[in-house]
């Protein structure tokens, strides 16, 4: 009954609950019998089931049931995953078992498909144990190099980070671990170091049956099959010996070695590896000796019992199957591939429980067995069509078209199969009992590229020379281009003999030369000799075979770094296959393929770390692409290689020795280069019509590098021409990917450059209206009036055929904008930011240029209800404060002649630099200020007690026209796709709920035209727009992964989100479901726990209550002893998987999809600069696992670049993060998925770049770098738009929970006034308050308290009376009139008593203006209190200095001051970016390159490339490095 099923487990708990201790034990006693008992696997599997559910939902200790009895079980049940946890466990316990889990595990998961995570126990394992001895037979290639030198330097070990668990190594140390690891790394697929062991063990026993069965394991796994009969005919005595019994323990009677001794399970195995060559190598009488004894074997027993009582092996009655198909003894084959069958019943029966994945190996083999019954089927009509030979046609078989039937579906059924060398090897092989070496060539180099990619290199090399032997061909002969006439050959271009003469005149050539000038002239003694050819090989179809093979086996010679024998084989195939395919006229693909080979292995060995290539390389590379371009069907990847190096050599050329760019004035260079450029356009434009799905990535490296042809090089002579001819080629859609870049650039002068993006833009606006709706509405909202006036000449386009479009458009976005800021939240920032300005920096101007426009916007009018409710509450206070305002504006003008304000770093005069408003204006316009703040600060305190509620909106409140808005034509943000297809918004959901977080963003929900949902998280005082082009930069990475056969197997990619941005500060972002962030889950499992959240913190205070103090090794010793100290050992996220898990299968899957996930984006993160990775930034998908990022504001390592607590560490990695992945932390699918990322990325690193440099380069993103300084830089991102918080200043003691926490630190006095009447700043002379609790997230405390905890005690401010001037008092008052004047002129007493009483009175005024000022700081600082500050010390909530955010308003100001003076064409600000930008793609590049870490061991200048692995051993190294953590702990 499956209820009964379901619930058994549960039951079970129930009643264990009111079981005693006796009945309990004599229960556990009862199922540890039913564990080792005979009975069939579901009740095992039951049983397993229950235990899991103990553990997980039932009793807090589980059963009390040995966890190595039920991971026994597990492997008993071929429940791996269950069996995975419980070893782990083992391990995980130490002791004397802990040793004994090492081949347990690797075994498991290899089983499970998981190579990675086994090879990282092997590699963890080695860390642990420590002995040197022990790396002697470990494999140089699964290990970075820097784990096997002998002096290794001292930056280059892990930090106690990375340990997993440093104290079972004593326990390793005592189990003799060396001699057993050659089983472990045969299981891990390192056949060629197992064999080298094991070889030397047989040599030193020769009766070592053990070695002797390793031995012959890895050779039938390499290819060397004759190795394997060798070594089966030397013990074939044992092998057929009688089978005894000896010691209580079935073993083989010794005939010709006196001491070997063979288990079964041995002799199986040796004999399966015998009847396997013998096959291979088609030595069918071998095979029916082998295979007989295995059939004889399974009589005598060990074997399976079959339904009639006969006991079954699988393998004997397998190769007996394959004998009888070779010898067409039909009846019998069909017998034992039933007999096969049969024996494969329990092994399905004990996978039922587990996925596809898990028991594909099973299918695999179910599936050769039936292609077995079909050769057999096959090879009866053709016999019966041979027998019928005589007959009608109509009556007699077609075996030829039955032939053709099965190899189609034989090639559909092995294209749905995984791509693996193990699975592709077996078929084929199945598959060869009817085919021949000419059938079914594409597979037969599928496999050999797939064995090469395991590093099974000799098995690889074994598949293609096998088929030119049997073929007959000759490797050094005429048929690959050895030994022609000298008549029939033609020197190659670029060649050792050219001098730089004729390579520049080659160059010239191959780049504006035509097809007729590179290529050589074919003659009548061409054909003849290429006919001659094929009639010594038996015809056309069998020499292009054969060229196909050898193509291969070359491309295997340089994978095995043979370069110079394989590059001088390719040029002699390249030419001959020219030489076939020109004369006969056939098919251009391999020609293609063998002259873009060529070109490309000619590129690599030439390559520097510069990458520049001299002119005779230029032309040696050159002549090989234009070779493949000028072929008729040369297809994409020829075109593009072929415009991807001509744009290069252009910009090699376009640069000077120190990689500056500069405006070359030589004409003939710029003649160079221009044809470059043009050689260039015209291949990426063909590369661009030719690309397909496949090519995606590439494709859109094209575009982008298609438009810095025309944006860099538009002013060169047919460069723009020859794009816009191009442009009406390429289909409009391919330009929906680099949208972004080309609106970016919307505002540019240049005729030639205009003459291009404008017809392109409005042709894009014709086909795909919708893609232009809302990256539109933000230009038109643009600070930049260039860009603004071209987008609205371009939306008057849009307007003539698509108006209510456009009109729908601009409405929704202007209404979001209007939801997602309101009155009530402009005005509290705007305030904010004008206080800081006007009291703490002295700009009045900066403050009026915040103030006036919110003034204005209120006299327009209020539209909504909620509009209405802010004037009527606030409309009287604001408009007399308007008008005080504007009298301060008269005043001023009257007086002094302007407004005291600053910009690009000048200080205004009269400004104090220890803080407070700016002095030197008159009385009555101070006055009049002084009571505009007077209203400001009552309007100001009224708003921030509101905004707390805020957390609940209605549409119709606060924009009716989105309430009343129905059926839209206007689609979905992040709903448009390439055809068109998109989803209209067929209304907005009424209730729209505020998350109460600094920016407090709203969860706004649309519903579409398929009757969906859509939610989205809509953003005010956020620029969204570099999120967006990091999200088109994930997209690009994504096309990567999937086109990477080893990263699609793996399903490696990053999620992603919809970005849609509606104006410089505001954006609407996809909603993920399902995901919440680490800190969220870390914070409701530490409170199930009663755990403190802050608990790292608290250990690290209690250490060291003044741990800012220390120097960096006290950090460390602190930072160690706190982490040694804490409760768990930092394994909550690992717990968190696991309860959040029904099953073990589960877990499983979501932790390897965690790990990847990770591993991917410290990857991409890395070359991308991505800082701030707090825990509120990380999210984690509960139903796949993968982790998600967010806030992507903080790029180009601005945050490892600031000022004031930089980061340090490239990625996070952290202890927490380390043990939630598998037993060996960072060692299994982690590093291995770093390091195939990596790969990738830098395989693809053009594509990169190219991304990279149109986005920084882009002028909507470029002012980030030049319009920001380093402060501003780093205060870019936070989890909802706040800012980054930095570590704690000032300690507090620890405390327990019951302590009271001290409230935050606040000087409460006020100093005394400098001698020239200003006081101290008093916003510069608080105390950073600790991250302490006692104020939850939501700023949860009373306000009144907060207040009070951080008012300004005004009593104790004291006033001195200045000294009594001696002589003429000069006195320079608001004014800058001299008071001199005034004592000639009047009683001098009288002016000095006076004198004095302003200056109390100015006292008195300023020292009420700093405290309204602190007061605005706190009340905002307070309402700022977010989830942010607590992720970054992993604590509650805290109170900080002032506000967490400086003002996205005055972000906006700075950069539409930068953006102008870079369009007005500012020399100094656009040499600035371009220092900067070429700084970030120089960095960029470095690290595509392995160039990232400077290493000049030998002392010659030049840096060393690393390669991936140590690469990615450095960036792990510094992400986990305890020196770099405790600098600036920023959590767990």
């Amino acid at each position: 009954q499956p209820l009964a099923r379901e619930l058994f487990s549960a039951a079970f708990v129930c009643c264990w609950e009111e079981l005693n201790e006796q009945y309990r034990a004599n229960l556990v006693h009862a199922l540890e019998t039913a564990f080792v008992a005979d009975v069939s696997p579901e009740i095992l599997q039951t049983l397993l089931n229950l235990a899991e559910f103990m553990e997980h939902d039932g009793v807090a200790s589980g059963l009390p049931i040995d966890i190595s009895n039920l991971a026994e079980l597990a492997l008993k049940c071929r429940a791996f995953a269950k069996a995975l946890h419980y070893k782990e466990r083992e391990f995980l316990m130490g002791g004397s078992s802990a040793a004994n889990c090492v081949e347990s595990l690797i075994s498991i998961n290899k089983k499970l498909d998981l190579p990675e995570a086994a090879l990282g126990v092997l590699k963890a394992t080695r860390l642990q144990i420590g002995q040197s001895a022990y790396t002697d037979g470990l494999p140089s290639e699964h290990f970075s190099p820097h784990f096997l030198r002998s002096d290794q330097r001292e930056e280059m070990k892990y930090s106690v980070m990375t340990s997993t668990q440093s104290r079972i190594g004593a326990e390793f140390r005592s189990q003799g671990l060396d001699e057993v690891h050659e089983s472990w790394l045969a299981k891990l697929g390192s056949w060629a170091d197992a064999l080298s062991i094991y070889r030397q063990k047989l040599t030193q026993n020769p009766n070592d049956f053990d070695a002797m069965l390793g031995c012959m394991r890895c050779l039938d796994a390499s290819g060397e099959w004759q190795k394997v009969l060798d070594l089966a005919q030397q013990s074939w005595p044992a092998l057929a010996g009688a089978h005894t019994v000896v010691g209580g323990e079935a073993k083989t009677a010794p005939h010709s070695f006196e001491s070997l001794y063979m288990t079964p399970k041995g002799k199986r195995k040796a004999l399966k590896f015998a009847s396997e060559a013998a096959w291979r190598l088609g030595q069918w009488d071998k095979l029916d000796k082998y295979s007989s004894e295995l059939v004889a074997f399974s009589d005598r027993g060990g074997a399976s019992k079959g339904s009639e009582g006969s006991k079954i092996d699988f393998d004997g009655a397998f190769y007996t199957a394959v004998l009888r198909i070779h010898t067409k003894e039909w009846d019998q084959a069909e017998r034992a591939i039933d007999g096969a069958r049969k024996a494969m019943d329990s092994r399905f029966t004990a996978l039922m429980a587990e996925s596809f994945k898990r028991a594909y190996s099973s299918m695999v083999t179910a599936q050769i067995l039936a292609e077995m019954e079909e050769i057999i089927a096959y090879r009866k009509l053709e016999g019966r069509a041979v027998a019928s030979a005589q007959r009608h046609p109509i009556n007699r078989p077609d075996q030829f078209e039955a032939r053709e039937r099965l190899l189609k579906t034989w090639r559909e059924r092995l294209a749905g199969c995984r791509v693996d060398a193990d699975v592709h090897a077996h078929i084929l092989a199945v598959r060869s009992l009817v085919l021949g070496p000419t059938d079914e060539v594409e597979a037969t180099l599928a496999l050999s590229d797939l064995s090469r990619q395991a590093q099974r290199y000799k098995l690889a090399e074994r598949v293609l020379l096998d088929p030119l032997a049997a073929l007959g061909a000759d490797l050094n002969g005429p048929v690959f281009g050895f030994g022609l006439p000298d008549q029939l050959t033609s020197p190659i271009l670029g060649g050792p003999g050219d001098n730089q003469m004729a390579a520049i005149q080659n160059l010239d050539r191959l780049v504006s030369g035509s097809a007729e000038e590179t290529i050589p002239q074919y003659h009548a003694l061409h054909s003849q000799f290429v006919q001659q050819l094929q009639h010594e090989v038996g015809g056309r179809d069998r020499l292009h075979i054969q060229h196909q093979i050898y193509f291969a086996f070359v491309k295997h010679l340089w994978a095995i770094d043979k370069r110079d024998e394989a590059l001088h084989r390719l040029e002699k195939l390249s030419a001959i296959v020219d030489m076939v395919s020109y004369c006969e006229g056939g098919s251009d693909g391999l020609r293609v393929q063998c002259w873009m080979e060529l070109g490309d292995m000619k590129q690599r060995q030439s390559s520097t770390v510069a990458e520049y290539l001299t002119h005779q390389q230029q032309v040696g590379v050159l002549s090989a692409f234009k070779r493949a371009v000028i072929a008729p069907s040369c297809g994409y990847q020829a075109w593009h290689a072929w415009a991807l190096l001509n744009f290069r050599l252009a910009e090699q050329r376009n640069e000077t020795t120190d990689g500056m760019t500069v405006k070359v004035r030589n004409q003939k260079s710029m003649d160079i280069i221009r044809k470059h450029v043009l050689a260039a356009i015209n291949g990426f434009v063909n590369a661009i019509m030719l690309g397909t799905k496949r090519w995606s990535a590439s494709v859109q490296q094209d575009l982008l590098n298609l438009l810095t042809c025309l944006f860099k090089y538009g002013d060169l002579t047919d460069v723009a021409k020859a794009i816009n001819e191009g442009t009406t080629t390429i289909m409009l859609e391919a330009w929906l990917g680099v949208l972004p870049q080309l609106l970016a650039r919307i505002h540019i002068r240049h005729p030639a450059i205009r003459s291009v993006l404008h017809p392109l833009l409005t042709r894009l606006g014709e086909r795909h209206p919708q893609a232009l709706m809302y990256p539109l509405s933000v230009l038109l909202k643009s600070p930049v009036a260039e860009r603004k006036l071209a987008a609205e000449s371009l939306m008057n386009t849009l307007k003539s055929h698509s108006s209510s479009l456009v009109e729908e458009a601009l409405m929704v976005s202007t209404e979001l904008i209007r939801v997602a800021i309101l009155w009530l939240e402009m005005w509290h920032e705007g305030l904010e930011d004008a206080s800081r300005l006007y009291f703490g920096e002295g700009n009045v101007q900066g403050m009026l240029d915040i103030l006036l426009p919110l003034h204005d916007q209120l006299e327009t009018g209020a539209e909504t209800h909620k509009e209405l409710e802010f004037v009527k509450i606030f409309g009287q206070n604001l408009a007399e404060a308007h008008e005080y305002v504007k009298e301060y504006i008269r005043l001023a003008h009257e007086e002094t002649g302007g407004i005291p304000g600053h910009s690009s770093g000048e200080t205004p005069p009269g400004f104090d630099h220890s803080g407070g408003p700016p002095t030197g204006q008159s009385e009555a316009a101070e006055t009049a200020m002084n009571k505009a703040w007077d209203l400001y600060y009552t309007v100001f305190r009224f708003i921030n007690k509101q905004l707390p509620g805020l957390t609940k909106l209605e549409l119709n409140q606060c924009s009716p026209a989105l309430s009343q808005a129905r059926d839209l034509e206007l689609g979905v943000p992040g709903s448009y796709r390439v055809d068109g297809s998109y989803i209209e918004i067929r209304r907005f959901i009424q209730n729209v709920q505020v998350i109460t977080s600094k920016q407090r963003p709203r969860k706004i929900t649309l519903q579409g035209s398929d009757g969906k949902d859509y939610v989205f998280l809509l953003k005010g005082h956020e620029d969204l727009r570099q999120d967006e082009r990091v999200m088109q930069l994930f997209g690009l990475v994504n096309a990567l992964l999937v086109r990477d056969r080893e990263t699609k197997k793996h399903d490696l990619n990053i999620q992603r989100y919809a970005i849609c941005p509606l104006s410089h500060n505001c954006g609407v972002v996809g909603w993920v479901p399902h995901c919440d962030t680490l800190h969220s889950l870390i914070r409701e499992y530490r409170q199930q726990k009663k755990v403190p959240l802050n608990m790292e913190n608290r250990e690290m205070l209690k250490v060291a209550p003044d741990y800012d103090m220390c120097t960096l090794m006290q950090k460390v010793e602190i930072f160690t002893e706190a982490l040694r100290r804490t409760t768990g050992n930092g394994n909550d996220l690992y717990e968190i998987l696991w309860l959040k898990s029904s099953n073990s299968e589960e877990w499983l899957e979501r932790r390897t999809k965690f790990t990847r996930s990770l591993a991917v984006m410290s990857m991409v993160g890395y070359i991308l600069g991505l800082g701030d990775r707090h825990p509120s930034n990380l999210m984690l998908d509960q139903l796949s696992g993968r982790i998600l990022h967010i806030d992507f504001g903080d790029c180009f390592e601005v945050a490892m670049n600031r000022e004031k607590y930089p980061e340090k560490v490239p990625f996070r990695l952290t202890r927490m993060l380390v043990k939630a992945m598998e037993i060996s932390g960072i060692e299994g699918s982690y590093r291995t998925t770093c390091e195939r990322t990596m790969a990738v990325l830098r395989d693809s690193r053009d594509s990169l770049v190219a991304m990279l440099e149109a986005f920084v380069y882009d002028p909507l993103i470029s002012w980030r770098l030049v319009g920001l300084s380093d402060d501003d830089m780093e205060e870019e991102g936070d989890d909802d738009g706040g800012e980054p918080v930095s570590i704690v200043e000032t300690p507090v003691p620890a405390s327990s929970d019951d302590e009271e926490v001290p409230a935050p630190m606040v000087n409460r006095s006020v100093s005394p006034p400098a001698p020239n009447g200003a006081p101290i700043d008093m916003a510069r002379s608080v105390v950073p308050a600790p991250i302490a609790e006692g104020f939850d997230e939501e700023g949860g405390e009373d306000e009144d308290a907060y207040q009070e905890a951080t008012a300004i005690d005004t009593s104790a401010v004291t006033f001195e009376e200045p000294p009594r001037p001696q002589g003429p008092l000069v006195v320079i008052d608001r004014v800058g009139v001299s008071l001199s004047e005034r004592i000639q002129e009047g009683n001098a007493v009288e002016t000095e008593n006076t004198m004095r009483r302003e200056a109390a009175a100015a006292s008195v005024g300023r020292a009420r203006s700093l405290q309204m000022y602190s007061d605005i700081q706190s009340m905002a600082a307070k309402l700022s209190a977010s989830n942010r500050i607590a992720s970054v010390a992993g604590d509650e909530s805290a109170a900080v200095e002032g506000s967490m955010a400086k003002s996205r308003i005055a972000r906006s100001l700075r950069q539409r001051e930068a953006m102008s003076l870079l369009l007005e064409g500012e020399v100094g600000h656009e040499e600035a970016l371009n220092v900067k930008a070429l700084k970030v793609i120089r960095r960029v590049r470095d690290k595509l390159s392995g160039t990232d870490f400077a290493d000049d061991d030998e002392g010659t200048g030049e840096q060393t490339a690393l390669d991936v692995s140590d690469q990615v051993q450095r960036l792990i190294v510094q992400a986990t490095s305890t020196e770099n953590l405790c600098q600036l702990f920023i959590g767990w």
